[in-house]
């Protein structure tokens, strides 16, 4: 059921998709569909050259999600009941 009920969402977002396109191009002043193709190499393109992720930005986020951890840490803690 669950593959039908998404097959049958996928044949309507297809559907969709098929009668905005023409509307869409007209809208955009595209008159080449060549275009698409070009769109899709750059596209490629960019997400080969980021392929790998900064090095500056990767220690940005190991940073941020440490004192994530450290906050829910001492969070934790202070939760813990004292002993009297």
């Amino acid at each position: 059921m669950f593959l039908h009920n998404n097959y049958k969402q996928t044949m309507n977002i297809l559907g969709e998709a098929r009668e905005r396109l023409p509307q869409l191009k007209h809208e955009l002043n595209i008159t080449d569909t060549l275009v698409f193709h070009a769109w899709l190499t750059e596209e490629q393109a960019y997400l080969l050259s980021r392929k790998k992720e900064p090095k500056e930005e990767t220690a940005q986020m190991t940073y941020w999600q440490r004192l994530v951890n450290l906050a829910a840490s001492r969070y934790s803690i202070t939760q813990i009941p004292c002993c009297n």
